[in-house]
């Protein structure tokens, strides 16, 4: 049950199909990604220890104009024991030594109640 529903979303810099992304991500995090076609966007999930995670495909097959520009990475939380700088830090070694470049993050709906280097 995700009570907080608190979620750091990444936005990725990839320019890659969406499959490479999965098994660039899946490597990362070791774990298996499969996907499925959510009203025309294609969403992969995974469930670890204490957050699950979402994968967002950048191409909307129902439309060109709701495409967007990059593929997105949403960390979600089960419980505040992770909504830290801690978390947040762990969460970007593993995209950095599984060489995924992202942009820019954020925690929603709140930022953290700290700074993080």
């Amino acid at each position: 049950m995700y009570m907080y529903n608190r979620v750091l979303g990444f936005v990725l810099l990839e320019d890659v199909p969406f499959e490479h992304i999965l098994t660039r991500v899946a490597e990362a995090f070791q774990i298996n990604l499969s996907y499925e076609d959510y009203k025309g966007r294609y969403i992969a999930k995974a469930y670890l220890p204490g957050y699950h995670l979402e994968v967002v495909d950048r191409v909307d097959r129902l439309s060109e104009i709701l495409c967007d520009e990059y593929h997105v990475l949403h960390i979600r939380i089960d419980s505040d024991d992770y909504f830290n700088c801690a978390f947040e830090q762990q969460i970007k070694q593993i995209l950095k030594n599984g060489n995924i470049r992202w942009q820019r993050h954020v925690w929603a709906p709140y930022p953290l109640p700290e700074k993080c280097l």
